[in-house]
């Protein structure tokens, strides 16, 4: 059977990304690409909300027939946290009780402000330019523009207490990674993932960077051209078919017209930190960790 056996799911802007590549490198586990199919909630959402989102189950399980043979078959779609309700019932009804399902957390407040930025980078929609305003209008623009992408949802991607307590409650083979410890003692968290998985520990590389932020595109018009599909794309890739070279061209030209991030403003981290604190609370009451440092 091709059915993945693995699954992280979430939060987006937590590390999911390297963890993702770092656990595609042991010999004993197959991590899908593209890494986010969403194919337990596409159909349940909106199918036009996630554009390289799988919706059928047989397109789903051939994503993981090169890894037919190993121990584990993994994917790693974010927005997975975020919709427990849906997840859990289709983690039962397609793969089974028994999956391995990982959860990454990060400071809510950094996580809304990066999670803006991110969308901001890769999204068209993402048209204010302003936090404030974005972080204002997330859920009503979610439920009136059906195309909208979930990652837009600022203020309820980082409300972990409901969603993570609902995945405890479903499944005993959980493992949670709170984001600092991971940033700061990388193959410790790594061996701890190993050790649930229980495979042979292997030496990761820390210098391998994976989905990194901090930056924004200059100007709306070289975003466009480089995010969206068009015909000058299409020659590019027919004039240059090695992927390698195309990614070097695309490195540079994001190089030269991309700005540094940023940091939030004092206004709105204050603000983010008093949305957040009773749900920071529940949260370190609910895992026996003091995480209200967040939020102070």
């Amino acid at each position: 059977m091709a059915k993945p056996n693995l699954l992280i799911v979430g939060a987006a802007k937590s590390g999911t990304t390297s963890l993702h590549n770092y656990l595609n490198h042991h010999d004993d586990v197959f991590m899908c690409n593209p890494k986010e199919p969403h194919f337990l909630i596409n159909n349940e959402i909106g199918i036009d909300r996630i554009p390289i989102g799988v919706t059928k189950q047989e397109e789903y399980e051939n994503l993981f027939l090169e890894g037919s043979e190993l121990k584990y078959r993994g994917e790693s779609s974010v927005m997975y946290l975020m919709y427990p309700e849906i997840v859990t019932k289709n983690i039962k009804k397609y793969l089974g009780e028994d999956t391995k399902i990982i959860i990454m957390l990060r400071n809510p407040v950094e996580r809304a402000y990066s999670g803006y930025q991110h969308v901001k980078r890769y999204n068209m929609k993402e048209d204010f330019t302003d936090f404030k305003t974005a972080w204002e209008v997330s859920e009503e623009r979610y439920f009136i523009n059906k195309s909208m992408t979930p990652a837009s949802r600022y203020k309820e991607l980082g409300l972990y207490y409901k969603q993570v307590k609902y995945f405890m409650e479903e499944f005993r083979n959980l493992h949670i990674i709170i984001y600092e410890d991971y940033k700061s003692d990388l193959q410790s968290e790594i061996n701890k993932v190993f050790d649930f998985l229980g495979i042979v520990r292997i030496d990761i590389n820390p210098e391998e960077k994976h989905m990194v932020g901090g930056w924004q595109w200059e100007n709306d018009s070289i975003k466009k051209l480089m995010i969206q599909k068009n015909p000058i794309k299409s020659l590019f890739k027919f004039l240059l078919p090695f992927e390698s070279l195309r990614k070097n061209i695309r490195k540079n030209i994001q190089k030269r017209n991309t700005i540094v991030v940023p940091s939030i403003s004092d206004e709105d981290e204050q603000m983010l930190k008093q949305f957040y604190y009773e749900d920071v609370r529940k949260l370190s009451n609910l895992l026996g960790r003091d995480l209200n440092h967040w939020t102070k």
